[in-house]
Parts: C-alpha cells; sequence; structure tokens
C-alpha cells in the first residue's frame, strides 16, 4: 500500500489566516453543514483520500458523515486522527482534529471529533487586485448599525471586495455583519456600498491590521466606478515601470 508521512503538514495555506476563536471556528463550520460542502478528508499514513461532509456542529465537537469511499472506516478507527479540506462559497478551509467516537445506525456511519483548535482560512482571489501606492492616501468609512464609525485607508482594490487598513491593534469588525463603507476614490467621487469582513491580519506597523473585505450585491453604477478607479490604478502601475 502507498503509503506517505505519518504526520500532517505544520506549514499553513499561503496567504491564510489562522482562526483560533472558538466561536469563529464553530461558526464557519456550521456554515459548511447548511451548505452541504463536500469535504476531503485525509488520514496520516494513507496515500488515498475520502470524501465527508459536516452533519452537524456543537461548541466542543463536530459531527462528520461518514467517509466514502468505505475503506477508510477501519483506518480512521486505528488512526484516530484527520486532516479536513473543503471550500466555503470559494474560501479554502482545512482543519486537523482527532476522533472521539462514532456512531452506526441504519447502516449509516456518523464520526465525533473534536472542534479543532485551530482552523486555517484561505480565499482564492479570481479578482486582479489593484494595490494603492504608497503615495496616495484612499479614505475609507465604515458604518455598523450602532452608528459606529470605522475611518482607514484603502490597501487594495478588486471588482469583488478591497483590502482596508484599519488603525486598530485587534480587529474590531464582526464577521458575517454587513458594514455601510465609503471609498473616496480619485476624481472626488465617492462609492458607497455595503462591505462584509472576510478575514483579517496584522500588519508590522504597530498599531494597525489589514481587513479584506467583500462587497455586497453591485449595483451597475458602482460596478463601473470601481472599474473605472481600477484601470486607473493600473495605468498609474504601468507608468510607474516605464519611468522607473
Amino acid at each position: 500500500m502507498n503509503t506517505k508521512s505519518s504526520a500532517f503538514p505544520d506549514k499553513p495555506l499561503p496567504d491564510s489566516e489562522l482562526i483560533t476563536d472558538p466561536v469563529r471556528v464553530a461558526r464557519l463550520l456550521d456554515r459548511l453543514a447548511k451548505q452541504h460542502s463536500l469535504l476531503t478528508v485525509e488520514i496520516p499514513g494513507q496515500s488515498e483520500v475520502f470524501t465527508s461532509s459536516v452533519v452537524e456542529v456543537s461548541d466542543t465537537h463536530v459531527l462528520l458523515d461518514e467517509l466514502l469511499p468505505g475503506s477508510g472506516h477501519p483506518l480512521l478507527l486505528a488512526q484516530k486522527k484527520l486532516q479536513v479540506t473543503g471550500k466555503l462559497e470559494g474560501i479554502d478551509i482545512r482543519f486537523v482534529s482527532g476522533l472521539d467516537t462514532f456512531d452506526q445506525q441504519d447502516g449509516m456511519v456518523t464520526y465525533r471529533v473534536r472542534l479543532p483548535a485551530r482552523l486555517e482560512y484561505r480565499q482564492r482571489r479570481s479578482d486582479f487586485r489593484a494595490h494603492i501606492p504608497i503615495s496616495s492616501v484612499i479614505r475609507v468609512v465604515l458604518l455598523d448599525e450602532r452608528e459606529n464609525i470605522f475611518e482607514g485607508e484603502l490597501y487594495d482594490l478588486s471588482r469583488g471586495g478591497a483590502g482596508i487598513i484599519l488603525p486598530f491593534d485587534e480587529a474590531v469588525l464582526v464577521p458575517e455583519r454587513w458594514y455601510n463603507c465609503a471609498i473616496g476614490l480619485p476624481g472626488e467621487s465617492w462609492l458607497f456600498c455595503e462591505v462584509e469582513q472576510r478575514h483579517w491580519k496584522e500588519l508590522r506597523a504597530p498599531g494597525k491590521h489589514l481587513v479584506g473585505a467583500q462587497f455586497a450585491d453591485l449595483t451597475p453604477m458602482q460596478a463601473r466606478l470601481i472599474g473605472r478607479c481600477i484601470s486607473e490604478l493600473q495605468r498609474e502601475q504601468m507608468k510607474k515601470r516605464i519611468t522607473d
């Protein structure tokens, strides 16, 4: 039988956020369950991969559906460890967990695994992202449902979302909550839209962090404003390359 290393790699996925807050971990896995997302399951020492899905999530455990093909069942019972990868709305998710118990009723098997202590969360960016030059400052103003205001700067822009630098040491936006957003685009025009925080990470500069935000359904006018801004940023980048 073909085998591979008995341990899973510790190297994180490229451009991934490591989530350790159990509430956020459980929330993301619950979304996988509600969307019936297909998961890939790997077992230490085995080259064969298996499929499953999340059935239910609690504060301490995740209930997984039976492994397919069924040859994974005795392997999981023997190793009691598994690595799970999947996609949630185009975002890569990966975690490692341990098996506590399994249940078999009416020929259906489910596995009760521990809620992972950490979860890797990586968004594949299919849209081109235009970075904002250091010499330019584009203001971003966010407003939540309680009318709290968060002001920052635009880091990059794509047709699907934006990178926003906020002047706080820690995350101040709540995941899965939409915010009214105003972006001061070049040419004295403003883009008014709604955004949702999808991920965040600390920056080397103290007192700042970078938010990855996704736009809500944009109107044709909003999409045109973003497209024009991206085109202008691309032109400026090309000019800079030519003159450097």
